[in-house]
């Protein structure tokens, strides 16, 4: 590498510190630590959190009969007026149900651990703020209300119960399976003399925020509710979060506008990077609102913490009858196999559909994302390690688009060689551009050579890379996941946190990767025809790079990790291929 190429490679260098002190100063602190959510005033018809404000979609019209039969009231535990805690629990997860609200207090997750420590306690979702499973709408049976409470006999389900002076009632069981999903059974039974109008009744999830890890180490916040409707669509509302903010304001709340009028819902989700809670009512008789907090510093908008909500229609029980509300409850982690055992579509969760500008190809996404992560954790099983695992799965891809990109080098390498002709096509007919068109292309003809052969294969692996950077920034099974100094493929490398000037820390696979696209570019024959795009060529050459370094540097280690070992594989691809040419030549 001659002076001149150094230049940049030590600019490249020099503007490390500028961006992590840029990061350090203007994006960090839009990643605060976790606070507790208030709790809800007892009071009818009011947000769980004084601080968060929502959204209710208009009811859609859709039909729930009551039952014909003598409804009894059930018997119930007294309720006390202290917090009343009831556990239920299996080997993957235990859950603290409390008398408020009838509700869940918290799950531990027990597989996966908080922190990347060997004595770390599991990952516990804290709802201690705001119960999730909580109703609001109706006195009595809010977040902050107490109920009877008692656990059944093989301590598989936990029954909640109120019962108001004009004998109407409500009972709750929620029952625990063998893996992440519970059933919740709710009944609003009316064994008074009058009719029992049950309106604005709506059902919250709890309130999702980003991991601890991911405070800590000033992780990119990936926060979302999802819904999903009978007629199979999926629609991922933590993409539009920004959108829906709209301008930010000197506010550190804000509504969530979701513009779904009278369209029922399957079921909804709230979800960080990892975790997830899904709702599903037995009928598709609801419909969605998300409700979220923020930060607001600046020109930025950054969600500390989100939930989703089932809204359902007016319902009257007349007396003597009752009404049922059955649920299916997903509470744990994203991970493809477990959500597809669980049924209902859940998968749906992982973003494996692609939407926007590139949703005209979920047909060929889709599939390909589940075979890259089957292929992935089947070389995780052989090898026992993720990293090693993402370097044979780079390896597989790039054997796989072999032939494409050695049709692409070769097409770059023949449009070098006519070079000489081209720029004696350009002198003659320079004062006639239409001339040089024709007489250009006709030489592309004679020589075999397409102009765009080094392009179209490159865009044909575009689907396939959109693919992999799904399935490695969304993995789980990345999560903790190490591999030579790097402690957490999921994550960025953070190393020498708060010890470097100005408290940055220091990623060094974006570097190498950087640095290995330069090298690559190097090596790569350049198809360029006259001078202007031969600069252009020479400014991508290390303009690319810089702007890749800025985009990856904080993006998870896993995802560079894939993008340094393709490019080395290329840069030995064509050390090989010019080998063989001097060996030929020789």
């Amino acid at each position: 590498m001659n002076k001149k190429d150094l230049i940049p490679v030590i600019l490249l260098v020099l503007l490390i510190p500028v961006w992590m002190f840029i990061d350090k100063t203007f994006i960090a602190p839009k990643f605060p630590a976790k606070t507790p959510a208030p709790v809800e005033q007892p009071a009818e018809n009011i947000p769980v959190s004084g601080n968060i404000e929502a959204a209710t979609l208009a009811e859609a019209p859709a039909e729930k009969a009551i039952e014909a039969a003598k409804a009894e009231i059930p018997e119930i535990a007294e309720p006390k007026a202290e917090e009343v805690v009831a556990v239920l629990e299996n080997e993957k997860i235990k859950l603290e149900l409390s008398s408020l609200g009838g509700g869940i207090k918290s799950a531990t997750l027990m597989d996966y651990p908080e922190r990347d420590e060997k004595e770390s306690l599991p990952v516990m979702l804290d709802f201690s703020g705001a119960t999730a499973l909580a109703y609001e709408g109706l006195a009595g049976i809010g977040a902050s209300e107490s109920l009877g409470i008692q656990t059944s006999d093989d301590g598989r389900s936990v029954v909640f119960s109120k019962v108001w002076k004009d004998e109407t009632a409500f009972e709750r069981t929620i029952t625990i399976g063998d893996g992440y999903l519970l059933t919740v059974s709710d009944r609003f039974v009316n064994s008074g003399s009058n009719p029992w109008n049950l309106s604005g009744l709506r059902i919250l999830t709890g309130h999702m925020e980003n991991p601890a890890d991911m405070v800590a180490q000033k992780g990119i916040s990936i926060l979302g509710v999802d819904s999903f409707t009978p007629a199979g669509e999926i629609n991922y509302w933590g993409r539009k979060l920004n959108k829906l903010y709209g301008k930010a304001k000197p506010v550190s709340i804000d509504t969530v506008p979701i513009d779904m009028t009278g369209v029922v819902v399957d079921w909804v989700s709230a979800k960080n990077k990892f975790f997830t809670q899904i709702l599903r009512p037995e009928e598709s008789i609801a419909t969605l609102s998300v409700l979220s907090t923020r930060e607001t510093e600046g020109k930025g908008i950054v969600p500390k913490d989100i939930a989703a909500a089932l809204n359902f229609k007016p319902e009257v029980v007349e007396a003597g009858a009752s009404h049922e509300i059955n649920y299916s409850y997903f509470i744990g982690p994203k991970k493809y196999s477990i959500l597809q055992e669980s049924g209902y579509s859940m998968e749906k969760v992982m973003e494996f559909e692609t939407i926007g500008a590139f949703s005209f190809m979920n047909w060929l996404m889709e599939p390909a994302r589940k075979s890259l992560l089957w292929t992935l954790n089947l070389f995780h099983g052989m090898v026992r390690n993720y990293g090693i695992a993402i370097i044979l799965l780079t390896l597989v891809v790039r054997i796989l688009f072999w032939p494409l990109t050695h049709k692409s080098t070769e097409s770059m390498k023949r449009m070098q060689e006519i070079q000489p002709e081209i720029k004696a096509l350009q002198a003659k007919y320079k004062e006639t551009p239409q001339k040089l068109q024709q007489e250009t292309m006709k030489l592309y003809k004679e020589k075999k050579v397409n102009p765009m052969g080094g392009c179209l294969p490159m865009f044909v692996q575009i689907p396939v890379f959109i693919a992999l950077f799904t399935v490695l920034r969304n993995a789980i099974e990345l999560r903790y996941a190490g591999f030579l100094w790097i402690a957490d493929l999921s994550t960025s490398e953070n190393l020498f946190p708060g010890q470097l000037p100005f408290g940055l820390s220091l990623n060094i696979l974006p570097i190498l990767m950087s640095l290995s696209m330069i090298w690559q570019q190097k090596m790569t024959p350049q198809a360029a025809t006259t001078p202007e795009q031969i600069q252009q060529q020479k400014m991508m050459m290390f303009m690319m790079p810089i702007m890749m370094l800025f985009f990856f540097y904080k993006m998870p280690s896993g995802l560079v990790l894939y993008w340094t070992t393709s490019n080395l594989l290329m840069i030995a691809q064509t050390s090989l291929r010019n080998m063989k040419k001097k060996k030929a030549e020789a």
